[in-house]
């Protein structure tokens, strides 16, 4: 990997460990809907004009619509409102290692679509990931119940989407220019979701780490991190882009502690040790 492919991969790693501390203090002001969407918004008021007046490039949302609408659905809808739903139960620091298992989907999944190599190491590295994930929920610091359960599901779901996105990018970026993929999807997300505004609560529930927090998941998170992963997915694959999926979780574990206070038991660590040895397994050559 190159000089400029490390650098942009670390920048990646480190906004997407960030964004489940951005998820955990924006929910209980706003709620599910408005945490996806605002994400949806912030990201395309970052994106639209850097793609306009920086990169020079035509977003084309009339043009490649079905490309804008295809990345949009499995990158952006559906799993924003997934871990967005997770975030009312669980910490950040789980939602970060659910999302090592992003690469073990996008790994399955590119098998039949890309034609890429399974293999039995992969798949047992999958089953290796799930179990990391399982052990966490089951023995983590959270009460286990019926909120906790669904929520976990629906993190897990989320995961599967964006490995699922990983492979569909890679399609669509040799027909759409990536930043302009990335920014017509965004719009397209923002549309679909946009009639979670109105349960928008009245502006005296608002507080400014939760408005701040908002605005940081979707202007960096989504918006400055697009311009790294579409563009790695584009130059070295999407396996090899997800990677970041290594450093996720441990980033993730350590964001929560340091800012949110959360406790890092034992099961966890050995949770995230074997979602980590999965994503070895899987990503070794």
């Amino acid at each position: 990997m190159r000089a400029w492919d490390a650098g942009r991969w670390l920048l990646l790693a480190t906004l997407w460990s960030l964004q489940y501390i951005f998820m955990r203090l924006s929910m209980p002001t706003f709620g599910t809907g408005i945490v996806a969407d605002g994400r949806a918004v912030f990201s395309a008021l970052f994106l639209v004009p850097w793609t306009l007046l920086v990169a020079r490039e035509v977003i084309g949302l009339r043009a490649h619509w079905r490309d804008h609408l295809a990345v949009s659905l499995v990158n952006n809808v559906l799993p924003f409102a997934c871990f967005a739903y997770a975030a009312t139960a669980l910490p950040a620091s789980y939602l970060a290692v659910m999302n090592g298992m992003v690469p073990l989907w996008s790994a399955v999944i590119a098998a039949p679509v890309l034609k890429e190599p399974l293999g039995a190491r992969r798949i047992a590295g999958f089953v290796l990931g799930i179990a990391g994930v399982a052990l966490i929920v089951n023995l983590g610091p959270i009460e286990l119940d019926a909120h906790t359960l669904l929520a976990a599901l629906a993190g897990m779901l989320g995961a599967a989407f964006w490995g699922w996105a990983g492979v569909v990018i890679r399609q669509r970026t040799g027909r759409v220019p990536a930043l302009s993929l990335a920014t017509g999807s965004i719009i397209f997300c923002a549309l679909i979701l946009s009639p979670a505004w109105a349960q928008l609560p009245p502006p005296s529930a608002w507080t400014p780490t939760a408005v701040i927090a908002l605005i940081a998941l979707g202007a960096l998170c989504s918006g400055l991190a697009y311009l790294p992963f579409f563009t790695l997915v584009r130059d070295i694959g999407p396996t090899r882009t997800l990677t970041v999926g290594l450093a996720v979780p441990v980033l993730g574990i350590f964001w929560g502690w340091l800012l949110l206070g959360e406790t890092v038991t034992a099961p966890m660590l050995i949770g995230a040790g074997l979602v980590l040895l999965a994503l070895v397994l899987v990503m070794r050559r």
